[in-house]
């Protein structure tokens, strides 16, 4: 029968956590979170089910979790202790010559299933595991493919946060049109950054092969500053210095765009401008421009003044909205949407 046992850690509320299906695709169960709490779906040829129960483990602390196949429940337990029975006529998983055989996926969904689920789900998860044992095989099979992909491997030790790697961005469709006042658009962004190098693009929007508006980090002449500015297109429309970034404290920047003003606020200082640039700006806001965090799709060369990836830890809010990677319209597999390392 179907048996799969380890420890879990995530700060994420919702994504797969393990996905098993027959051979044959007729069968299959899912494991995940929704909220936070776990959630049980499957089919089997009785019909389907789906259920959850038991507290919010999206708390950033190691979870014992299991998952059994009994004769005549799947019982699911958090800590050794039972937070879900539900009832299965039949087996889950028929044998074939004495063996069960199933394909098993880890934090994802294999392409054609997300439609056959008895309730949508948001499959991506960013989340850790450790102690795999599937199938009372301990981790085999499941050793041998983490070990080859480092971006696999756990970090030590975590906080909330989304971290960026320094190798991809995210790509948001965000609509700035703004309805509540006279102004057409308004871009309102206010980020956490923790940077781990010097140079990177922290947020910008792209119209067809220009950038219209970027904050980045750029290093400083200082040894023990950078500065935070904001271009519209190869044009520094503001500036503002700040002690040393690349440390474990974390920063507040704040961007505020409207066609007649822009205002860039880093701490407790603010850089306000009305340059003649921002016509430019109005122009792309009226078409189209998609959303860019931690990075820039290939642009020509020249078309803004940084290129380089963000490296860090950042959390953004887009207009009072916080942004999830997990919602993005795509993003870098090395970009851990819901999990920082911890600076001791």
């Amino acid at each position: 029968r179907f048996t799969a046992e380890f420890d879990f850690r995530t700060y994420d509320a919702e994504g797969v956590i393990l996905y098993a299906e027959s051979l044959d695709n007729t069968s299959w169960i899912l494991l995940a979170l929704r909220d936070g709490k776990i959630e049980i779906q499957f089919k089997n040829e009785f019909g389907t089910k789906v259920t959850s129960g038991g507290k919010a483990i999206n708390d950033g602390l190691w979870h014992i979790i299991s998952v059994e196949e009994l004769e005549h429940s799947i019982s699911v337990k958090i800590a050794k202790e039972a937070v879900m029975s539900i009832n299965s006529p039949g087996t889950l998983f028929k044998q074939s010559q004495g063996f069960l055989e199933t394909k098993v996926y880890i934090a994802g969904l294999p392409r054609k299933v997300g439609n056959a689920l008895v309730k949508q789900i948001n499959p991506r998860l960013d989340g850790c595991i450790r102690a795999w044992n599937l199938m009372n095989q301990g981790h085999s099979g499941v050793k041998e493919v983490i070990q080859e992909k480092q971006s696999k491997h756990c970090l030590v030790a975590v906080e909330r946060g989304s971290f960026y790697p320094g190798t991809g961005m995210a790509k948001f469709q965000i609509n700035y049109n703004n309805l509540d006042s006279a102004e057409d658009w308004l871009v309102n962004v206010t980020m956490t950054i923790r940077p781990s190098t010097d140079t990177g693009v922290m947020f910008a929007l792209v119209s067809n092969e220009t950038v219209p508006l970027a904050l980045s980090i750029v290093d400083s002449n200082s040894s023990d500053s950078q500065k935070i500015i904001v271009t519209i297109g190869n044009i520094t429309v503001a500036q503002l210095e700040s002690k040393k970034l690349c440390t474990p404290r974390k920063v507040l920047v704040g961007l505020l765009v409207t066609k007649q003003q822009l205002e860039l606020s880093v701490d407790s200082h603010t850089d306000r401008s009305n340059p003649e640039q921002l016509s430019v700006l109005h122009q792309a806001m009226m078409a189209n421009v998609i959303t860019y965090l931690g990075g820039l799709p290939d642009v020509p060369v020249g078309a803004t003044l940084v290129t380089t990836f963000y490296n860090g830890c950042m959390e953004v809010k887009v207009n009072n909205k916080q942004l999830d990677l997990d919602e993005a319209i795509s993003k870098h597999n090395d970009i851990r949407s819901h999990s920082c390392p911890l600076i001791m």
